[in-house]
């Protein structure tokens, strides 16, 4: 589209590029790490390209059809975003692991009503979920947002066009001139603003800022205002001037692909580099000059003009296939022939949407009627509600048909040598059973589905939401006080002392903080926000267990590797911190921390076609050492240090199931069920019984 509305050929070859960049990222090409901001590109040809043909429509009409404008984004958006949604349900539930695949389904729903970005960032920012796999369907957030971003500019644009009829703007030589200063001054201040926003979220919260909606409609907005300044109008720039803004702006888009990384704060100000640039190659290329440029010529040359034509099947497809294809080869990073037969997939899918359902769709008389085309929303919503249940009942029914498998018994393994202790002979015989290659148990607890939701309850005490209630936990009528004191991991084994406190008479108090460890140093990690927080609760917690003044704190944390290097600081602040809580309190006691084990047990087990022996793993080397040295400290401190190690592994092996239990809801927390189950052997540990 040129300012007076005609195609623009090197606009299809931006979208190639754009497209091209988010591919090789995704794809693992270190090269073009920085491609992410493929997305950024994309959205300023949208807000160029939708924005101006409002614009357009409003001067030649003096009016907005809200009802047009839904019906056109139907019949170009759903049809091939449905069916990839429809495809990659099913694709998840056969590839996948089961728990994956559920979690998929949901995923699919949500992009579906035009959500995705709002389900993926509560995912992100949510603290239980961090590390998990990405979703197939991840790439549908920048869709939502586009979608979101255009429920609010066109009525915008529609009250400005109605007000400037009734202020008496109707005379063709006044209305135009009046339009693009209104559209400009309102649209520039939206932009303005969100930048605004964009800049401050993504210092507070980045993980909340890349998917926000608010954080990225400035993106948008500079396509719009690039196409209201030219609107009606082509720019007499000499040739070596465009030549020179074309080239500046692939510049900047060059130097962000190949200098922003995953550890880029993003968007907010470093947005500005990629943005800028397309908004250059934009205005430069409606130039009467620029199709004789060179940029522009290599821009509107066939094969980018049909990879720009391809681009939006392109960017829906690439995404659940490379995640599908991982998957299935179990390579972290493809391979180079596993690569190139994923990249050639991609082209295949992506051309055969582009021409059977992108173009009949969009071009076709079947769906021109408005209404047909807007029916396309309810009917896009219930083929991937379907679809998703559909997916999900054959998932549960996988489950199911492990029900009459048995449980591992400490009995199986009478004749064998094992411990005393029960909880840890059921350990013991659980590492036998897994190396017998024993099935997969049924009726597992938690269940193989729930698995990664089995989260220590806090009620209405979770520190993270800047509460400073106190909830007594185990008996609260006790005269006898427990506290709990650490990070997530320190809350992981809350139901098991819920358990203790209710059998002994102790209340028990929970001053656990996720991401914020028994230690005087604050993590160099995560938003500065939250480095405050936990330093503010740190101070309040202290304050806290001197008032209380409990007969036992339980310290417990995870070892952070990375937090700072050296690491030695890390190690030097839990001894600072294990000192000063000998100074408020008469007991304390350090809880090892759990083996940190590759991948989540339910992964593993909600594999097709796999026994316990195919999920036996060796916990990860660099915590265990960590916590050596972290018991080192604490008998130096004078305090007692339990090591939990033997409650989870025997032999150094590790087994995803211990009798009927998942012990760990994901790679490094123990589940709320197999907490509960270590009460009794915990509390003889502690010499409470």
């Amino acid at each position: 589209m040129s300012s007076k509305g005609g195609f623009r050929s090197d606009i299809q070859g931006l979208r190639a590029l754009a497209v091209g960049l988010v591919i090789l990222a995704h794809a693992g090409f270190r090269t073009a790490e920085g491609g992410f901001v493929g997305v950024d590109i994309f959205f300023v040809i949208s807000g160029f390209l939708i924005v101006g043909l409002l614009v357009r429509e409003a001067g030649e009409s003096r009016r907005i059809s809200i009802a047009d404008f839904y019906a056109r984004r139907a019949r170009r958006v759903l049809p091939a975003a449905t069916v990839v949604l429809v495809v990659t349900c099913f694709a998840s539930a056969w590839f996948l692991p089961f728990v994956r695949s559920l979690e998929v389904v949901k995923d699919a729903v949500w992009a579906a009503f035009f959500g995705a970005n709002i389900r993926f960032s509560l995912v992100e920012t949510d603290y239980f979920a961090q590390g998990s796999p990405p979703s197939p369907v991840q790439h549908y957030w920048s869709l939502a947002v586009e979608e979101q971003f255009y429920v609010v500019i066109p009525v915008l644009l529609l009250l400005v066009t109605v007000g400037l009829r009734r202020w008496g703007h109707a005379l063709p030589e006044h209305a135009d001139r009046a339009l693009r200063r209104t559209v400009l001054l309102v649209l520039g201040v939206v932009s303005l603003a969100s930048l605004a926003y964009s800049i401050h979220i993504t210092q507070a919260d980045p993980a909340a800022a890349y998917f926000s909606t608010p954080a990225r409609a400035w993106e948008l907005g500079i396509g719009g205002l690039i196409a209201t300044a030219l609107w009606g109008r082509t720019p007499r720039w000499s040739r070596s001037l465009t030549e020179l803004l074309g080239l500046a702006g692939l510049g900047m888009m060059a130097v962000a692909t190949l200098e922003y990384s995953a550890a880029t704060p993003f968007p907010g100000s470093a947005a500005l580099l990629p943005v800028v640039g397309c908004a250059l190659m934009l205005a430069a290329g409606s130039s009467a000059s620029a199709p004789t440029t060179y940029w522009f010529r290599w821009f509107s040359l066939k094969p980018f003009r049909i990879l720009g034509d391809w681009s939006y099947s392109l960017y829906l497809w690439h995404f659940p296939v490379l995640l599908l294809a991982r998957a299935h080869w179990e390579e972290p990073g493809l391979s180079r022939p596993h690569l190139a037969v994923t990249l050639l997939l991609i082209l295949v899918l992506s051309g055969l949407s582009y021409h059977f359902i992108e173009e009949p769709f969009r071009r076709g008389v079947t769906w021109r009627p408005r209404l047909r085309a807007i029916g396309l929303y309810p009917v896009s919503l219930a083929l991937v509600v379907v679809s998703a249940v559909g997916a999900q009942a054959w998932v549960d029914q996988q489950i199911a048909a492990r029900d009459d498998n048995p449980a591992i018994t400490v009995d199986d393994y009478a004749g064998d040598p094992l411990s005393k202790d029960p909880a840890v002979a059921l350990v013991e015989a659980s590492v036998r059973g897994s190396l017998d290659d024993r099935p997969i148990p049924g009726r597992l607890h938690p269940d193989l589905a729930d698995a990664r939701e089995s989260i220590a309850p806090l009620g209405e005490c979770d520190y993270r939401t800047e509460t400073r209630d106190l909830c007594a936990f185990g008996d609260d009528d006790a005269a006898r006080t427990i506290v709990v004191y650490g990070d997530s991991h320190a809350r992981a084994w809350g139901p098991a002392f819920d358990e203790i406190g209710k059998k002994l008479g102790y209340r028990v108090y929970q001053f656990v903080f996720s991401g914020c460890p028994v230690n005087t140093e604050v993590r160099v990690t995560g938003p500065p926000k939250e480095r405050e927080q936990c330093a503010e609760f740190r101070d309040w917690a202290r304050g806290q267990m001197k008032r209380l003044d409990p007969d036992l704190v339980i310290a417990a944390n995870h070892y952070f590797p990375g937090w700072r290097t050296p690491d030695d600081d890390q190690f030097r602040g839990f001894a600072g911190e294990i000192e000063r809580l000998r100074g408020l309190v008469d007991k304390v006691v350090v809880l090892g921390n759990i083996p940190v084990l590759p991948q989540a047990p339910s992964q593993c087990l909600s594999r097709r076609e796999v026994d316990l022996g195919d999920c036996l793993m060796r916990p990860v080397q660099a915590q265990a050492d960590a916590q050596g040295r972290f018991a080192k400290l604490a008998t130096e401190q004078g305090v007692r240090f339990i090591d939990v190690h033997r409650w989870f592994c025997a032999e150094d092996r590790c087994p995803s199931v211990i009798g009927s239990f998942i012990p760990f809801r994901d790679r490094e927390h123990i589940s709320v069920e197999y907490a509960r189950h270590l009460a009794d052997p915990l509390a003889r540990a502690l010499r409470l019984r």
